[in-house]
């Protein structure tokens, strides 16, 4: 691929990256909170040891002693809030990426956990739940 390609290719990257932050920030639920949804989801990622299974979820800006979680079978359910400050004398809004307001957010595991022994840890933002399994081992996709 010769260097006019590579560019070529560069600049699409770019443009598919942008295309998705703009189609992902123009819903009109981000602009006009509706109460009867389940609000914004954050990001989670969901990871499987030998002994646990350890969720991970950008709490960012969340108080966390208004999160509720609560546990059942294989999964469990997140609920909070991210209140934003007020910013005085707003006249315009040149960008607002950062969801906020009520969220809820369940996480499904593929295997049984002992929700009698969770751990949990927040730090920087990221909220930590450990779990340990039922049973120690990996399971398989």
């Amino acid at each position: 691929m010769d260097e006019f390609d590579r560019r070529i290719l560069e600049e699409f990257k770019e443009l598919e990256r942008q295309m998705g932050r703009m189609l992902r920030s123009s819903s009109l639920s981000r602009i006009i909170p509706i109460t009867a949804s389940d609000g914004w989801q954050p990001a989670v990622d969901v990871y499987e040891t030998t002994d646990d299974i350890i969720v991970l979820m950008d709490t960012a800006g969340v108080d966390m002693n208004n999160i509720t979680i609560t546990a059942e079978n294989k999964r469990i359910t997140v609920e909070g809030r991210r209140n934003l400050p007020k910013r005085g004398n707003v006249c315009c809004i040149h960008q607002l990426e950062i969801e906020m307001g009520y969220f809820k957010r369940t996480i499904f595991f593929p295997i049984a956990v002992k929700f009698s022994e969770p751990v949990f840890n927040c730090s920087n933002g990221i909220l930590e739940i450990r779990l340990p399994k039922e049973t120690k081992n990996c399971s398989q996709p």
